[in-house]
């Protein structure tokens, strides 16, 4: 019952290891929390991919033998981890069951989908009257209000086709070529100044939520630290300084 980190040049691989399903326990969110950490702040990796275990589905949930909240007086990891200020992409690379936690992580951790045929995605929890991730991931913030309601009141699965067409993924591809798909975009992410990537990734979350001036002042600031980090002070061109918009 895992979850690892492992490098491979500029990119940094999330793999979830638990059983057939990948079922997630309060000890893999524990893992999750640290590894994030370690990715965000290590300044020669530039981008991430979230991926199941070789031959099991990318996660079918958390393991609901361990009861639907921490114990008592342990913190909860899974909301640290959904407020993490991330400012490095991560790609979803999904096999098979994306259900539950997994479908949560998916929402809210990754930018850059890829999912197999053989991919089938969803919300269950409502069947069990565990409901309530549409709110954690604002889902109808994320692709078509009709498509979240879809996804959240009925609990049923959907394929990887009908996710692509919701706008939940950006590619399907066949199921042996998840990874490496994900790899070949890391790759080209990778390629670019990681000072560049933390811009893009601040301007991607915050100027949606702005008016059209404060978008463009926020964007002239960060392009300017931007430029003076990397162009004039050649030191920081591997900085992993975090952008903030102020």
């Amino acid at each position: 019952m895992t979850i690892t980190y492992d490098k491979k040049g500029h990119i940094g691989i999330f793999t979830i290891d638990n059983g057939k399903v990948n079922a997630l326990t309060f000890a893999m969110h524990d893992q999750l929390y640290s590894h994030l950490d370690e990715f965000l702040n290590d300044s020669t990796i530039k981008v991430g991919i979230l991926k199941g275990s070789e031959g099991k589905c990318f996660c079918a949930g958390d393991d609901l033998n361990e009861g639907d909240v921490y114990p008592e007086g342990q913190e909860d990891t899974t909301k640290k981890i959904l407020t993490l200020p991330r400012n490095k992409p991560i790609i979803a690379a999904v096999n098979s069951w994306c259900l539950g936690e997994g479908f949560v992580y998916l929402m809210m951790l990754t930018d850059i989908r890829v999912a197999g045929t053989g991919a089938r995605f969803g919300l269950p929890e409502i069947a069990y009257a565990m409901a309530g991730a549409s709110g954690a991931t604002r889902l109808p913030l994320h692709i078509p209000r009709v498509s979240a309601n879809w996804i959240a009141l009925t609990g049923e699965k959907i394929t990887a086709d009908q996710a692509l067409q919701y706008q939940l993924i950006n590619e399907v591809v066949p199921d042996d070529e998840v990874f490496n798909r994900a790899l070949e975009i890391a790759h080209m992410i990778a390629s670019h100044p990681l000072i560049a990537i933390q811009t893009e990734m601040e301007c991607l979350k915050k100027c949606p939520e702005m008016t059209s001036e404060e978008a463009i002042s926020l964007t002239r600031k960060l392009y300017d630290r931007q430029f003076r980090l990397y162009h004039q002070e050649p030191d920081a061109k591997s900085g992993i300084e975090h952008i903030k918009g102020q």
